[in-house]
Formats: structure tokens, C-alpha cells, sequence
């Protein structure tokens, strides 16, 4: 429990003026009891309330007393003997001074209570508008990222478009009616390659994409593709330098890959 937000929210000032129910009552007694600091707070309230009304007690107008004083005679009427019943006048202005005491503190308790409950309700508010505006700075980063590896794609793709040493092999899809589609940058010079790809479904639980280079007539794994690979904002270089081919290909294949593929969903072949 958050002590502080607990004392602050003015229950316990409503528990010294007894104007808890029941079960609120029993709540904040038990709590008494795990809490020693809020026993201490309830000390502290009591003391404040005891100094206030000390404080601020003041004699009520003298026309209000002699109000008092005359219901009191009427309804009182005589004694036993039948003489007129007689209240001492100091025993009068006491009560009369307590009872302003009470109205005095209880009053400037409700004022608390409110204070309280205000900056409880703006603290609250507070916190929703903060989390409120991380998750619109959080949204706002990973959109930059995204643009940023966006705009890296294609300032590799225009530099190795430009390069007149990379070759360019699209490979197509091998699936009837499943249009597919990726390419494959490749440098004979240095053996380089990047893939790029622009259209292929997300690999099923439990598979997986692997590249391969068809050497000499025989496929080549050059290993298995992340997922992401999937989003066509990501170019990926290639692990496996390619001095020599005549086509690459994606096969789908269970996780962690196959020593020959199985289902081939594109391919392109190199010009020579």
C-alpha cells in the first residue's frame, strides 16, 4: 500500500471525525494495525484538530446567546419544587463555545478533504497524460527507426544500382498462382551479395527460408533468411561469398533448414 497516497486521500481525518461506515472504519483500524507510521498520523490529526479549534474559538454574538437561553427556559419550564429550573449560564456559553469549536474544525477538515481529493484527481490526470504521451513518443521512435532503415534500403539499392559491377538477378515466382517476387544483388568481382526481397508470405510456424546458389548444376545452401527478411524495407548481405553461379533460388524449408530443397518458391538465373 502507498502510505503516503493513503494518508493524503483524507481518510483518516474523516475516520477521527467518525464520519466513516462501518466497513470503512474497520478497514482503516486494521490498517492501524500494520502501519505504526499511520497510528503516529492519526496522533498528529487529532493534536492539529485539538490546536485549531483552541485557535480559532470564538464567543458567539451575544444575541444568539440570549436566543439559546430563552428556548432553554421555555422548554425546561420549573423543577420539582416548582420553582423555575436553573442552568447556569457559564454551563450554556461552554456548550455553545464546543459546538463552535466542532462547526470551526469540521469545516476546515472538509476544506482538507477536498484540497486532498483535488490533487489526488490532478495527480491522476497527471500520470494518465505522461503515459499517455510516452506511448505517442514510443509510437513516434519506432516510426523513425522504420523510415531510417527505410531510407538506408534504398540508398544501398540506388548505390548498387549505380555500381556497374553488381549484377542484377530478380528471381521470380515458382509457384503457380502465388505471385512472388525478390532480387539478389550479387558483385563477381568481390563475391558480395545482397538480397532484397519484394513480395513473399511470412513463413509458417515451424518453418523457415533458406537462400541457396546453384553451382555447376547443384544447389548450394548459403543458409537459412530471418523472418524479417520478409519486410521488404530490410536488405540482408548474404553470409556465403559467391564467386561463381548460374541462379539463385529461396526454397522454404523447416526451421534451421535442409541439406537440398524441397519447395523452391523463387528463382533467378545469373547472366553471363
Amino acid at each position: 500500500m502507498d502510505i503516503k497516497e493513503y494518508i493524503e486521500s483524507g481518510i483518516l481525518e474523516a475516520y477521527v471525525l467518525g464520519s466513516l461506515t462501518e466497513k470503512e472504519r474497520a478497514e482503516v483500524e486494521a490498517n492501524l494495525s500494520l502501519y505504526p507510521e499511520l497510528a503516529k498520523e492519526i496522533n498528529a490529526i487529532e493534536d492539529a484538530m485539538q490546536l485549531f479549534a483552541e485557535a480559532n474559538a470564538q464567543e458567539p454574538p451575544a444575541f444568539m446567546q440570549q436566543k439559546i437561553w430563552n428556548a432553554i427556559q421555555e422548554q425546561s419550564g420549573k423543577d420539582a419544587t416548582g420553582g423555575a429550573k436553573i442552568i447556569p449560564l457559564n454551563s450554556i456559553d461552554r456548550a455553545n463555545n464546543l459546538s463552535w469549536q466542532r462547526a470551526a474544525v469540521l469545516i476546515a477538515l472538509v476544506g482538507s478533504m477536498i484540497v486532498n481529493f483535488i490533487f489526488w484527481s490532478q495527480k491522476n490526470t497527471l500520470q494518465q497524460q505522461e503515459l499517455a504521451l510516452q506511448a505517442n513518443m514510443d509510437t513516434l521512435k519506432q516510426q523513425q527507426q522504420t523510415l531510417a532503415l527505410q531510407i538506408q534500403h534504398y540508398n544501398k539499392l540506388n548505390d548498387m544500382t549505380a555500381d556497374t559491377t553488381m549484377q542484377t538477378v530478380v528471381m521470380q515466382s515458382m509457384v503457380k498462382g502465388h505471385p512472388m517476387a525478390a532480387t539478389v544483388y550479387w558483385s563477381k568481382n568481390t563475391g558480395d551479395a545482397y538480397l532484397a526481397v519484394q513480395k513473399l508470405p511470412a513463413p509458417p510456424a515451424g518453418m523457415q527460408y533458406q537462400m541457396w546458389v546453384i553451382q555447376d548444376g547443384k544447389p548450394v545452401s548459403m543458409g537459412v533468411l530471418p523472418n524479417t527478411i520478409v519486410d521488404n524495407s530490410n536488405m540482408q548481405k548474404l553470409a556465403m561469398n559467391v564467386k561463381v553461379g548460374q541462379a539463385f533460388a529461396i526454397s522454404l524449408e523447416k526451421a534451421g533448414g535442409n541439406p537440398t530443397p524441397t519447395a523452391v518458391y523463387v528463382l533467378g538465373k545469373i547472366s553471363s
